[in-house]
């Protein structure tokens, strides 16, 4: 079934994962020099805050860098099940509801990862409101394409 459509498909499917790419490598690229370097921007261990600065860079790097391979994954099923003329794969709820939940706990690591990780006496444990705001957004996005796999079977 290669119509137009799925060609399009194909290209925002490539561009985007390119651009998942840049993005881990980054993430990576960032994790390293915070660790390892010395100066602005990098890891000031305190012994009171260790647990939580730990958590909060584990947390960005891990669930960050996690965040993209969920949505290359998300893409290429929905690609392929584009081609065998299935419009809803039920296999890509459960990725987007890992979406979501990646980007919450990604997203709330790193907007952490500033003051937690220097610490210091002005060190304070944020949530953005934007954040769970686009979490939100995709688990109801997660909730209609459950939906829309529904009715999508029951047509079939």
């Amino acid at each position: 079934m290669k119509t137009k459509g799925y060609r399009k498909m194909m290209g925002v499917t490539i561009f985007a994962s390119l651009i998942c790419i840049v993005s881990i490598v980054w993430i990576l690229v960032q994790s390293y020099f915070i660790s390892t370097g010395s100066g602005e921007g990098c890891i000031v261990w305190h012994d009171e805050l260790y647990p939580i600065q730990a958590v909060i860079f584990a947390g960005r790097l891990l669930f960050k860098s996690l965040f993209y391979p969920l949505i290359i994954v998300f893409l290429c099923k929905q690609l392929k099940a584009i081609r065998n003329g299935v419009l809803f794969p039920g296999a890509n709820v459960k990725i987007m509801y890992a979406i979501a939940t990646s980007y919450l706990i990604g997203n709330i690591c790193d907007d952490n990862a500033a003051t937690a990780l220097t610490g210091g006496e002005n060190a304070a444990f944020v949530i953005n409101g934007d954040t769970l705001l686009y979490a939100a957004l995709l688990v109801i996005f997660a909730l209609l394409y459950k939906v829309a796999v529904k009715v999508s079977e029951e047509n079939n």
